[in-house]
């Protein structure tokens, strides 16, 4: 069996990979200032 996908195909898995990892990414970091800004209010 051969590859059938179109490399417009790949190139939009590629880019909500990509897009996911930055969310991803910015969710964590925001996660861990709020996680040390509440650590300090104690």
């Amino acid at each position: 069996m051969g590859n059938n996908t179109s490399p417009l195909e790949s190139l939009a898995a590629f880019t909500i990979a990509f897009v996911a990892g930055i969310v991803a990414t910015a969710a964590f970091g925001g996660y861990i200032s709020w996680i040390k800004k509440t650590k300090s209010d104690d």
